[in-house]
């Protein structure tokens, strides 16, 4: 006998419950056609040279359908002036720059004589201090974007649990209604 399989071809992978979706991206959409009766049944010869299968999703591609709105003014401190602003959504951040920084003990100040103030003491010192203040907007920069961007995978996080939960009730029921199936007319 030749199985049943959907025409329809899986939309791309959208989750967050937007009407007309499917969750899980359509890897149900053959079940469903098969319990709604909605298929047609394919050729016995076609049926033993493919198969419904779905395709790899590649996670980068999957686009979670929320709402994020940062507030302006954290945006403001994470976004480089001139620059393009900093999208949360769509910065990843490398291995080596979410490492843990080590505190480092600061050396102890050595007073230098007044005498010894030169031009070149004071000229050193005013690269040093120049030095000093970016390092520490780079630094002020950089953890304003990371918590901007954990904050929306927090939310993105939350989203996702709850639609890990409906997809596992879905696939419950689908479940118990195949099982009903199977006890009813014997396995598929």
């Amino acid at each position: 006998m030749a199985r049943p399989s959907s025409d329809r071809t899986p939309a791309p992978l959208l989750l967050g419950g937007q009407a007309g979706a499917t969750p899980g991206g359509g890897a149900l959409l053959g079940l469903r056609s098969l319990l709604q009766g909605t298929s047609k049944p394919k050729e016995p010869a076609s049926c033993l040279s493919s198969r419904d299968t779905p395709s790899p999703v590649d996670p980068d591609t999957v686009e979670v359908l929320m709402t994020f709105e940062p507030d302006p003014a954290d945006l403001a401190l994470s976004s480089i002036p001139g620059h393009e602003t900093f999208d949360p959504r769509r910065h990843r951040f490398s291995e080596e720059e979410l490492k843990p920084q080590p505190i480092m003990k600061k050396a102890r100040k050595i007073q230098v004589p007044e005498e010894q103030k030169d031009e070149k003491y004071w000229s050193r010192r005013y690269k040093n201090n120049e030095a000093a203040k970016r390092s520490r907007d780079a630094r002020r920069l950089k953890e304003n974007q990371i918590s901007v961007r954990a904050a929306f995978l927090e939310k993105e996080n939350a989203l996702l649990r709850q639609e890990v939960v409906a997809v596992r009730q879905e696939l419950s029921h689908y479940r118990a209604v195949l099982s009903r199936y199977q006890a009813q007319h014997g396995a598929l």
